[in-house]
């Protein structure tokens, strides 16, 4: 079963994200996924979320809160490839963890404070226009480069198990920001990258990161 299931995650994340399909509104997300039979997320946040399936089904509708909405839908055919599309405002954390994804565009979504969209095929990822951005884990993806140059409240960021060169690695701690957050509280995580002995962590550290 694939999982796209937003929860707390031991009380960073308060309010969850939106994939939506028209142009207009803020917050927009659009995902596809890869072939599979059944997907389920939960919403947090508040204002009405309408789902859109991907496969010519009515599209559902609910009402969120801060305790979570939980979307479910079976797939008649699973041998298709699903763009599923939601639509809702003031939401701000999103979890797509596991869920086979192949793209997933937040570029819309400007309101986003939290992003967990590990353990897919993401080959690439635009976080230039979540400026709040706060925690930022894409871990377990194909990516090949990351720029968090925009994300000047980052304080978490989980990149390992990539495909990030040494010079990637560079760039990417490069584009993190020495802002006046603690230095207790700011975290990258690199490893099980391809570069991860032989790119240069102190770009990091300079800054106040700690290089995991």
């Amino acid at each position: 079963m694939k999982r796209f299931i937003l929860n707390m995650l031991a009380g960073v994340f308060i309010a969850a994200a939106f994939i939506a399909c028209n142009g207009g509104s803020s917050g927009i997300i659009r995902m596809t996924t890869e072939t599979g039979d059944e997907i389920e997320f939960f919403l947090f946040g508040s204002g009405v979320a309408t789902v859109d399936w991907g496969d010519g089904s009515e599209k559902e509708m609910l009402t969120l809160n801060e305790e979570g909405i939980e979307f479910h839908h079976t797939y008649a055919d699973d041998a298709q490839i699903h763009s599923i599309h939601i639509n809702g405002n003031h939401i701000i954390a999103l979890r797509c963890d596991r869920c086979e994804l192949t793209n997933l565009d937040v570029s819309k979504n400007t309101k986003l404070t939290h992003l967990d969209c590990s353990y897919n095929q993401l080959t690439h990822l635009d976080v230039s226009k979540n400026t709040v951005l706060a925690y930022l884990d894409c871990s377990y993806n194909q990516l090949t480069d990351l720029d968090v140059s925009h994300n000047t409240t980052l304080t978490m960021v989980g990149c390992q198990a990539n495909q990030l060169t040494a010079v990637a690695l560079n760039e990417l701690l490069g584009t993190l920001h020495g802002n006046a957050i603690p230095r207790e509280t700011k975290e990258i995580h690199i490893n099980r990258n391809v570069g991860e002995n032989d790119c240069d962590r102190s770009i990091a550290i300079r800054k106040g990161w700690a290089v995991m």
